[in-house]
C-alpha cells in the first residue's frame, strides 16, 4: 500500500540539495513511500527529474504568498498521511498548523547551541554533528535502526550536458576540459581572497592546461574582479546562466572549487570533486563537504569562528583570520591530490 507524505524546504540552494539525502534514504528504505517536495518556485528547477522525488510543486510568493492555494491543490490530489518539515521556518509552521489533521514532523534548529558558539565561543554540539544526520532525525523512527544516510544527489538529463558543452564550445579558449570555480556568496564573509583565487587558476592552467570556468550570478561581483586582474584565459558566466545550465556545467567539470555556497554543494551531489572553503561558517552551522573525494578546508581552532550562522556578522578582528590564514599552497596541494 502506497504511502503520501509532503516534504517541506523553500530555500536555499545548498540546503535544498542537503534535503535530497533524506529523500535518498527514504526512498531505498520505504520504496512504497510515495514523495512530494514543496519548494519555492525560483528553486523548483535544482530538482527537476530527481529520481527520489514523485511529484514537484513549488509556490510562488508573489502569487501565494503563504503557499495555500497550492497546498490546497496537492491535498486535494493527494491524502497525505505525513508531512515532512525539512525547513521549520514560519511558511512551513503555517502549513503544518493549517493542516493540523495530518500527522507531521520538523527538524529542530539548534539555535541556542548556535547562540552559545557564536556569542560565548561555547560548543555544546556532539562531536558527531552534521547537517545531513540533523536532517534526518525528524524521520529516524521510520527507518531501520541499522540504517545508512545516503548521500546528496541531483539528476540532469544527458542532453543538458550536452548543451553545457556546446555553450562552453563558443568560447575560443575552451579546450574540452575544465574546472568549475563559485567564488561567490550571498554574504561577501564567506568569499576568499581574489588574489588567491588567481594563483590557483594560474597554477591549473599552467600546470594541467585547464580551462577555469567561473559560475556564479551577476550579483558576484568577485567573479567580474578575477576576470579583471587575471591573465590567463579564463570563461566567466557569472550571471549568462540559469540553474540548471550551471548545474550541467558543474557536472562536466574535473572538479570545482568554492566557497560556503549552493553550487558548490551542486558538485559535491554530482560527485564532481569539491574544495568547499569554510571561513566564517562550519560544520555546526550546517557548512562541509562529506563525500570522499571531497574536502572541506578551514581553519581549525579559531576562537572567533564560527561567528554567524550564514557569514552574514561583520568580522569585529582586525583581521579576516578564517580566510586569511587559508592560502592558495592549501587549496593547490588538493587540486594535485585530486588530479594524482
Amino acid at each position: 500500500m502506497r504511502t503520501n507524505i509532503l516534504v517541506l524546504r523553500f530555500s536555499s540552494i545548498g540546503d535544498i540539495i542537503q534535503t535530497t539525502s533524506v529523500l535518498n534514504t527514504v526512498k531505498k528504505y520505504l520504496p512504497n513511500h510515495f514523495i512530494t517536495y514543496l519548494t519555492l518556485t525560483k528553486y523548483e528547477p535544482l530538482l527537476k527529474n530527481h529520481p527520489s522525488i514523485d511529484a514537484l510543486h513549488s509556490i510562488d510568493p508573489k502569487k501565494d504568498q503563504a503557499g495555500l492555494k497550492k497546498v490546497n491543490e496537492i491535498f486535494n490530489e493527494n491524502p497525505f498521511s505525513l508531512i515532512v518539515d525539512l525547513h521549520n521556518s514560519a511558511r512551513s509552521k503555517f502549513i503544518r498548523r493549517k493542516f493540523s489533521h495530518i500527522d507531521s514532523v520538523s527538524v529542530k534548529k539548534p539555535r541556542f547551541k548556535r547562540l552559545a558558539l557564536f556569542l560565548n565561543h561555547v560548543n555544546s554540539f556532539e562531536k558527531d554533528f552534521n547537517q545531513r544526520s540533523w536532517l534526518h532525525q525528524p524521520i529516524r523512527s521510520l527507518l531501520p535502526v541499522d540504517c545508512e544516510f545516503s548521500s546528496i544527489s541531483l539528476a540532469l538529463k544527458a542532453k543538458e550536458a550536452d548543451d553545457a558543452l556546446s555553450l562552453l564550445n563558443k568560447y575560443e579558449i575552451f579546450n574540452q576540459k575544465y574546472f568549475a570555480l563559485v567564488p561567490g556568496a550571498a554574504w561577501r564573509n564567506k568569499e576568499w581572497g581574489v588574489e588567491k583565487y588567481i594563483a590557483v587558476i594560474n597554477f591549473c592552467v599552467n600546470k594541467y592546461d585547464l580551462t577555469p570556468v567561473l559560475i556564479g550570478s551577476k550579483e558576484d561581483s568577485i567573479c567580474f574582479e578575477i576576470e579583471k586582474n587575471i591573465s590567463a584565459p579564463i570563461i566567466n558566466l557569472a550571471g549568462q546562466t540559469d540553474l540548471r545550465e550551471s548545474m550541467a556545467i558543474i557536472q562536466r567539470s574535473e572538479y570545482c572549487i568554492g566557497s560556503d555556497t549552493g553550487f558548490t554543494y551542486a558538485a559535491e551531489a554530482f560527485d564532481v570533486p569539491t574544495i568547499a572553503i569554510l571561513g566564517p561558517t562550519s560544520i555546526e552551522t550546517g557548512a562541509g563537504v562529506r563525500s570522499k573525494n571531497s574536502h572541506s578546508l578551514q581553519v581549525d581552532d579559531l576562537w572567533c569562528r564560527p561567528c554567524s550562522q550564514n557569514g552574514s556578522f561583520p568580522c569585529y578582528r582586525s583581521k579576516k583570520y578564517c580566510m586569511e590564514e587559508i592560502s592558495s599552497e592549501n587549496v593547490i596541494s588538493n587540486v594535485v591530490s585530486f588530479l594524482n
